[in-house]
């Protein structure tokens, strides 16, 4: 086992009551990032997050974004967003957030038709 920051929400174990304890995931993420945010909350509330190196496990990425990339692309951006701003805002200086904002949306500009055309040429 080694101890990680966080760990895909694809294969995430971890104790009921533990989970009960620190709310579950956050529902305000649609996707992406809701699995960062709890893996922080599990390290805040005292606990090691680990991952298990000899363990093998297939994870079929892009089923979510292959019929709706854009959707997909958005909410991980919104959903990297609502991380900064409930973990990491107040120790940003005020000046920088904008800067961070305009920089997180200028790679979506960028990201977006790159997802879209990778679903077309997987479809």
């Amino acid at each position: 086992m080694q101890p990680v920051d966080a760990v895909s929400g694809a294969l995430m174990l971890m104790p009921l009551g533990l989970f009960v304890r620190l709310g579950g995931f956050d529902e305000g993420y649609r996707l992406h990032a809701e699995d960062l945010d709890l893996c922080r909350r599990v390290r805040v509330a005292g606990y090691e997050v680990v991952v298990a190196n000899d363990l093998r496990v297939t994870h079929v990425r892009g089923v979510s974004s292959r019929r709706r990339p854009l959707w997909v692309e958005w909410q991980k951006h919104r959903g990297l967003w609502r991380y900064f701003s409930k973990f990491e805002s107040d120790e940003t200086p005020p000046w920088q957030r904008p800067l961070l904002w305009l920089a997180l949306w200028a790679h979506y500009v960028v990201a977006a038709p790159r997802a879209w055309w990778r679903s077309r040429a997987t479809a």
